[in-house]
């Protein structure tokens, strides 16, 4: 965008230069007293040196002459101007927002398959056709929900589309007026004054039509409507299968109503359409904004201008030309012209880190003021710094520099020389808020808009800063109370850990006292077993003295001798049939270990769902909650309508 210039009151902007006047003014006063008593006091008698001594005939010539010529560049160095240029220091990127309709009308399946689906397609197909600048999305029922907040990723809103169902939605309804709400609040927090509203919906109602025309009067945002209905309408089926019906047992069939979506579109220069079967209207949405901006000033940019004065005194020298021209003898002109040129000809050294650095040479045909606004234009702030000769000139470009605490200074400078400047205070406020001094910026701004009510830069940016002051308030809140919580819990693990202690120490008590037990138990048991080995020894000798005695049983007890050795290897054999099954033990210990450890698990960890529309809604119950307890939205009869 190029300058604009406008014209001023002349004024100078070097106006010691005008003191010269005074010095010509004296010089030639005493050089005409001088003059006149060279005539009247000699050694010649005045009738004898009129006809003695000649006098120049040029020198009353050349003298009026080198006397305009002093005037003229005296007041072409002090500067005149009687023009301005306003010059853009800050800018503003665009953005746009896709506000999606999720009532339940959206089911109807009078658009194939139904509504949602084919308005999921256009969103995603819009947001691949912005490529530039910051896009968001916000989702709205009986209330209205960021989905995604502002970004130059469009894939990190496009991943969200798919999971948009009217089932995740807290609160049933069709808030087109809050949701646009949503929508401003959105942009004005991030910095934007502009910026490009696109309504995905089927219907919005003559009432809220009117309400979202009173927002938009008086500001900049553009609303564009993308209507995904026809006027014949269709019966809702519902993702079960059933058709939603009225309280009154009738099928709700919803129709498309253009006249109030047209109306918001005409109030704030928008553009509404229809959904179409090809891209056509896509390519018209992705487009529109980038269109508009070009036919409407300051569409896409935010500009916080500087009024720079240019010195229109080299148009003087066009009234020297002629009078050079009458020194244009015995050198006199080449030797004024040999004194301007030596001292501009050798370029300025600086020495840095014990080298010669050689600076960047001005044009000698410029003035300072000229010189710097050259530099500022190709962005060499810090030179420009130097080259300004007001401290809110100078202010600004330290401030573009990001040298904020020299800017710091100035801006106090220039407050001094001009306290009722309100574009002095507003860019205090935002050096201040560079500086994160959050408080001064504050009053800075509040300074601005005492001197100019109206300055909407400064009562936004001031909103901006407080909102940020309200976030840092919350979250040391919350970082004290998480800090609470954490001494609460520190305290609580302690007291567990001494609990655990007391009953480790209780079970090592009770372990010693069960092994002093067992190994009294052990005892008796191997006196019981001495005792049977000496009953089975004194058996042994009878049964002997018994054989010896009864021959005839000898048989009889070699068979039950046979019958034992079978039993014992039955018995060894089923003793064996269980050692190969014992190494299935193993598997059901490590089944145990590995249920103790899902066990272990956090609940939250374990409860965790996969579905990422299920996240979605649970983001948007717990948002509409804190919402209510802290400012209930207030519902209508119908909530906008029925379904």
């Amino acid at each position: 965008m190029l300058p604009e210039m406008s014209a001023m009151p002349m004024d100078f902007l070097r106006p010691l230069w005008l003191l010269g006047l005074i010095v010509i003014f004296v010089f030639s006063l005493l050089r005409f007293k001088n003059s006149s008593k060279a005539e009247h006091q000699g050694l010649i008698a005045p009738h004898l040196s009129a006809n003695i001594v000649s006098k120049a005939g040029h020198s009353k010539t050349h003298f009026w002459a080198f006397n305009s010529l002093a005037v003229i560049a005296c007041i072409a160095l002090a500067g005149p101007t009687w023009r301005s240029i306003e010059m853009p220091v800050y800018e503003m990127e665009k953005a746009q927002v896709i506000v999606f309709d999720l009532s339940y009308s959206m089911f109807a399946t009078d658009i194939k398959p139904n509504r949602l689906s084919q308005a999921k397609f256009k969103a995603i197909d819009l947001i691949k056709q912005w490529s530039e600048g910051e896009k968001a999305m916000i989702a709205y029922a009986g209330d209205a929900f960021t989905v995604a907040p502002l970004t130059r990723d469009g894939n990190a809103i496009i991943n969200h589309i798919p999971h948009l169902s009217p089932d995740i939605m807290p609160v049933r309804g069709s808030r087109a007026d809050l949701a646009l709400k949503k929508a401003i609040e959105l942009l004005k927090n991030a910095g934007y004054t502009q910026g490009h509203i696109v309504f995905i919906s089927d219907d919005i109602t003559e009432q809220q039509s009117q309400e979202m025309q009173e927002i938009l009067k008086g500001e900049d945002w553009i609303v564009s409507i993308l209507a995904v209905a026809t006027e014949q309408g269709a019966p809702i089926t519902l993702p079960n299968g059933s058709l939603l019906k009225s309280d009154s047992g009738e099928i709700i069939v919803p129709k498309l109503s253009g006249q109030p979506l047209y109306d918001i579109a005409q109030a704030s220069n928008g553009l509404y359409l229809t959904s179409r079967n090809d891209s056509s209207d896509i390519n018209q949405l992705g487009s529109y904004y980038d269109n508009i901006k070009q036919t409407r000033k300051n569409e896409s940019e935010q500009a916080a201008s500087d009024q720079f004065s240019i010195d229109d005194g080299y148009w003087l020298s066009f009234l020297l030309l002629p009078l050079f021209l009458l020194l244009f003898r015995k050198g006199v002109f080449f030797a004024l012209l040999l004194a301007v040129y030596l001292p501009l000809s050798s370029p300025p050294l600086e020495a840095a880190e014990n080298t010669l650095v050689e600076k960047t040479e001005d044009s000698i045909w410029k003035n300072d003021q000229q010189n710097a606004y050259d530099a500022y234009q190709d962005e060499d702030y810090q030179r420009a710094s130097e080259l300004y000769e007001t401290p809110l000139e100078q202010a600004n470009a330290l401030y573009k520099n990001k040298q904020y605490d020299q800017a710091l200074e100035k801006f106090d400078q220039a407050i001094k020389q001009q306290p009722d400047n309100a574009d002095t205070f507003y860019n205090q406020g935002n050096n201040f808020a560079q500086l994160q001094q959050l408080d001064k910026a504050i009053e800075a701004y509040d300074n601005a808009l005492a001197i100019d009510p109206a300055m909407k830069q400064a009562a936004e940016n001031k909103g901006v800063i407080k909102q940020i002051q309200e976030q840092q308030k919350d979250q040391q809140k919350q970082q004290q109370n998480k800090d609470k919580k954490q001494d609460k819990q520190q305290k609580k693990d302690d007291q567990n850990q001494q609990d655990q202690q007391q009953d480790s120490d209780q079970d090592k008590q009770q372990k010693e006292q069960e092994q002093q037990d067992s190994e009294q138990d052990k005892q008796q048991k191997d006196s019981e077993k001495q005792e049977s080995q000496k009953q089975s020894e004194q058996d042994k000798k009878q049964a002997e003295q018994q054989s010896q005695n009864e021959k005839e049983q000898q048989a009889q007890e070699e068979k039950e001798q046979q019958q034992k050795q079978q039993q014992a290897e039955q018995d060894k054999q089923q003793q064996e049939n269980k050692q190969d099954e014992q190494p299935a033990q193993p598997l059901s210990e490590s089944d145990e270990e590995s249920n103790q450890e899902l066990e272990a698990l956090p609940n939250w960890l374990k409860n965790m769902p996969d579905d990422p529309s299920i996240l979605l809604r649970r983001k948007m119950q717990i948002e509409y909650q804190k919402r209510n307890q802290s400012q209930p939205v207030k519902q209508k009869t119908n909530n906008g309508v029925i379904w």
